[in-house]
């Protein structure tokens, strides 16, 4: 079924370009309560929410591509040309993963949780596809596993322990940071019981071991983590981190801001490459599904390539090579590399980093947009072991119709089986 042109909610009221000339002008995005997007929202759970979806069709579309029936089958993995490069992805003895800490985080968890909870969160084996069985819209496709907002406070509170663990404390901070934001967009279109800091699922694969593979995936709306261990190594990918309005700005939080860093990084970097390069990394100036192939733009990813349902997508190396950028510049790629996987505790970035170096000379750099200062923009970072994403997106709360900086998506793949720990498995001899 071919995409549809827009996200089914646009009013002919509903600004092309917000009224402000500030980069996020969210404050005159916010909708009326009887405005589509959100009109009944307040009285809408997660589950009736999704069902009330169903009845238009755009969004209908989205639920029916989100459904488990369309999971990829079998798995192969995100590639440039539909072809695997084996044994990219190499990972030592010991690189540092925390995994006892979070293999007593878990543990706390299950103390606390009843022997129904025990069954829910349980979901399988880290090979079964359901672990790929994530989506990042608010839409409730697929439930299972353990739905914070349905929990106690008390299993709230340990399964972000888990998190905690796992990650770097900036990375936990973005975690936490996209979970809050998507509670302020709660309050902002007095929606709470859709979205909430606790509108996510916990989902555990394989019994947690210092030996033997496991896993879990954490998602929701805009926030979307596959996490797995093996002994003293981990995997995050794929992950997925958005937000809209991409900052707080009033209440016990006020001045979060998501993704500065990917953000203005980027611009800096299109804005002071020599023009020549430039025109090699761009591949359209315009941003809509008029001036982009049928098969590179929908209402609901825009230009990202990677999000939910594409594990086994095929996307060619496009733009520029990072070879060609001068040493700087390289260097300000690689700080982009840092920020999109700061989720890494310190030990394992190094180890992900020094991979991403190795493969410097393969890598392309690519924009789609204009790249003034309050420009929005799609940028990609794209070599055999990394695939990274950013993307300014039209409203789905907001009434924004064209793109905009207050919206953002991004995502970070791991190509050639590297997403889901394939290859670490594979390396280990295991079943993947």
């Amino acid at each position: 079924m071919a995409a549809p042109v827009n996200s089914g909610y646009v009013q002919t009221s509903d600004p092309s370009k917000p009224s402000s000339d500030a980069a996020v002008p969210f404050r005159d995005l916010i909708p009326s309560s009887s405005h589509p997007r959100i009109a009944g929202i307040v009285d809408h759970t997660a589950h009736s929410w999704c069902e009330s979806r169903r009845q238009i069709e755009a969004p209908a579309w989205l639920i029916n591509r989100l459904d488990a029936k369309n999971l990829e089958k079998p798995y192969k993995g995100f590639t440039s040309d539909g072809k695997v490069r084996e044994g990219l992805h190499n990972y030592v003895e010991d690189e540092g993963a925390p995994t006892e800490e979070v293999m007593a985080r878990t543990a706390d968890l299950f103390k606390i949780l009843s022997d129904e909870q025990k069954d829910q969160v349980q979901c399988g084996e880290v090979t079964d596809d359901d672990f790929r069985l994530w989506s990042n819209p608010e839409l409730y496709v697929n439930p299972g596993g353990l739905r914070l907002d349905e929990c106690s406070s008390e299993v709230q509170t340990a399964i972000h322990a888990i998190l905690k663990a796992s990650s770097s404390p900036e990375g936990y901070e973005k975690i936490l940071g996209c979970c809050l934001t998507n509670d302020f967009l709660g309050h902002l279109v007095n929606g709470k019981r859709v979205l909430n800091e606790h509108s996510y699922n916990f989902r555990l694969f394989g019994v947690p071991s210092t030996s033997a593979p496991w896993a879990y995936t954490f998602f929701g709306h805009h926030l979307c983590l596959a996490v797995v261990f093996l002994g003293k190594r981990m995997v995050f990918g794929p992950t997925f981190m958005g937000a809209e309005p991409d900052r707080i700005d009033e209440g016990p939080y006020a001045g979060l801001r998501l993704f500065r860093a990917e953000e203005m990084e980027s611009l800096k970097l299109m804005q002071t490459l020599p023009k020549e390069l430039q025109d090699k990394a761009t591949l359209s100036k315009g941003m809509d599904g008029n001036s982009l192939a049928a098969d590179r733009w929908n209402p609901f990813d825009e230009r990202h390539l990677g999000g939910a349902r594409q594990d086994n997508r095929i996307v060619p190396y496009e733009g520029c090579l990072v070879s060609e950028f001068p040493p700087g510049k390289q260097e300000m790629i690689i700080n982009l590399f840092k920020a999109f996987n700061e989720y890494y505790p310190a030990p394992v970035l190094e180890h992900r980093l020094a991979l991403f170096k190795e493969h410097l000379n393969e890598t392309y750099f690519a924009w789609i947009g204009e790249s003034g200062d309050e420009d929005p923009y799609y940028y990609r970072i794209h070599s055999p072991v990394a695939f990274m994403e950013l993307d300014f997106h039209c409203g789905i709360f907001l009434t924004n119709t064209t793109p905009a900086r207050c919206h953002i998506h991004t995502v970070n793949r791991l190509p050639n089986r590297g997403d889901y720990g394939k290859a670490l498995l594979e390396q280990n001899g295991l079943k993947s």
